[in-house]
């Protein structure tokens, strides 16, 4: 099974996609004066990640891309991977758990939007008319 439908725009959602989720992970690491360091980048975005790419095609998120697809994708993926990532770090029960996750739910959603709408822009020119 594929993860995308072979479109143009299916490919190019894909990888706005994929580019949005690292993305929220570099201004939260600004934001909250983390540094750049691998380490850190890579523990913040790989659980991220991988959910994604494992909720996207179970649900078919890329086939073909559809608003309903990518909200259940998101509200699938990122608190499973954000819980992944909460582990990893050793945070799950330290209390901030569900605030952290707030903050990341609505961000995500704010990042992924974006990058459906830049994903829309440079398809939409070479659709047929």
């Amino acid at each position: 099974m594929r993860l995308t439908d072979g479109s143009r725009y299916a490919r190019v959602a894909l990888v706005c996609d994929l580019v949005a989720l690292p993305m929220f992970v570099v201004v939260g690491m600004t934001s909250h004066h983390t540094g750049s360091a691998t380490a850190i980048f890579l523990r913040n975005t790989v659980p991220v990640m991988v959910a994604w790419l494992i909720v996207a095609r179970v649900i078919g998120t890329y086939r073909p891309p559809a608003f309903l697809t990518l909200f259940a994708t998101w509200a699938l993926a990122i608190p499973a991977g954000l819980a992944v990532r909460s582990m990893i770090a050793g945070t799950l029960d330290d209390g901030r758990f569900f605030v952290f996750l707030g903050v990341a739910m609505a961000f995500t959603l704010l990042f992924l939007g974006v990058a459906r709408s830049i994903a829309t822009a440079i398809v939409r020119p070479w659709r047929a008319s």
